[in-house]
Order: C-alpha cells, then structure tokens, then sequence
C-alpha cells in the first residue's frame, strides 16, 4: 500500500464530524447511524457502530455527554425534556427511553448487556443519580465459578421523583407516581404506586402519597392531577 492509498484509508476511518444547534458535536465512526437532534444541544455526541438512532424531541433540551458503541440501539428523548447528564450505551440491540417533560439536574445513565432502559413521562431527577443495568464486571461464585450479577433491564415508572445521590441498580422498577429518598440504593421490583422508598437497599417507608414540583401548603386534586394530562405542543 502507497502513501496515497494509506493516507485515504486512514481518512476514511476518522470519525465524520457535525455540528448541532448551538454547541454540540458529533462523532460518528459506524455506518448507519442516524442522529436527529433538533432541539437545545450542548454537548458531545459519540456513535461508533452501525444502525445506531438518537432521537431528541425539537421541544426538548440536552447537556452533557452521549455515547453509543453496538448495533441497532436507540436513544429516544420526548418532548419538553431538560436534560443534563451522560448517557452511555454499549451493546446491541438496546434501547434507552426518556418520556415526555421529564428533567434531569445531572444524571449518569449506564445502558449494558443488550439491556433497557426506560424512563416514564413527567419524571424529576435530582442531582448525582446513577442507573446502571449493569455492575460492569462480574461477581463470581467461588465453587461453581458461575456470575452472580447478572444485568437486567431498568423501568421507572411515570411521575417518578428521585433524591439527590441515588442509584436504580439492574433489574430495578419503580411504579407510577413514587419517590426515591435521597442517597437511596434500589436493587429490586417496586410494583406498588404512590409510596416512598428509601434506605440502602431501599424499602417502603410510606404509601399513599403524590408529590408536586411546586410547594404550597395545600393543593386542588386538579393540580395534583395535572402531570397526567399529555404535554402541550
């Protein structure tokens, strides 16, 4: 191989630059890949692999970083979201979902091991909150030299508040209408609505309740009800 024939192969292989309204950057090293993007962007978009989507609603925004390695996953942000955070996906065939109006303060999202992770609509996160599907390296069992944490997919439910410094762990679901106390570590299936759980790992402390991003003293079943009525355009 030439000079010339090596300094085109080594062209084509660098990753195609483009740029994103206002300030954003993508990498993209695969083939296939698709990133559509219109609304606020401040960030660092990384996509090596083929047929890899990000999809993020012209009504939303985004800071912080975003990086795919595989096949075929899909990053999926609906409408009215303000994002800040890193989103970091490796494998095949997985899908992150964030719903509608939902708000990140800053968020690390571990997407692993061909598993989901999804995100209902009207949802508020708080600061320091890790989701993981995965604990990145295998815990093994002596005597049957067998893996002991397997992944699993993440599922939160719609208007889900989460405390500053939490960690939703592989395999976790959090039902409609709850709260994560802060610093909690939850590591299992919550089916039932309208509680608070907290503590590591993270157990019932109250049921029967809903939460509001404004403080008042009382509320009209209206308000309370309001995050269940579809975004406005």
């Amino acid at each position: 191989m030439n000079f010339l024939s090596r300094f085109l192969f080594r062209l084509r292989s660098l990753p195609r630059l483009r740029f994103l309204r206002p300030l954003a950057i993508v990498l993209d090293s695969g083939a296939e890949n698709r990133v559509h993007a219109l609304g606020r962007m401040m960030a660092t978009v990384r996509i090596r692999g083929r047929g890899n989507v990000i999809e993020i609603d012209k009504s939303s925004s985004f800071k912080g970083h975003i990086t795919v390695k595989g096949k075929y996953n899909r990053v999926v942000v609906g409408r009215n979201c303000a994002l800040v955070g890193e989103i970091m996906v490796k494998g095949n065939n997985q899908t992150v979902t964030i719903g509608d109006e939902t708000t990140f303060v800053s968020v690390y999202l571990l997407c692993l091991e061909n598993k989901d992770v999804t995100i209902g609509r009207s949802c508020m996160f708080s600061r320091d909150i890790e989701i993981r599907t995965s604990d990145a390296h295998a815990l093994i069992d002596n005597k049957k030299k067998t893996r002991l944490n397997l992944p699993a997919s993440v599922v939160i439910g719609d208007h889900v508040w989460i405390g500053v410094g939490a960690v939703i762990s592989k395999g976790s679901v959090i039902a409609d209408d709850s709260v994560v106390g802060a610093k909690s570590f939850v590591n299992k299936a919550f089916s039932e609505s309208n509680i608070v759980i907290a503590g590591t790992p993270a157990k019932i402390i109250r049921r029967g309740v809903t939460w509001n991003r404004q403080r008042r003293s009382r509320y009209t079943r209206e308000a309370l009800d309001a995050w269940r009525l579809p975004p406005e355009d």
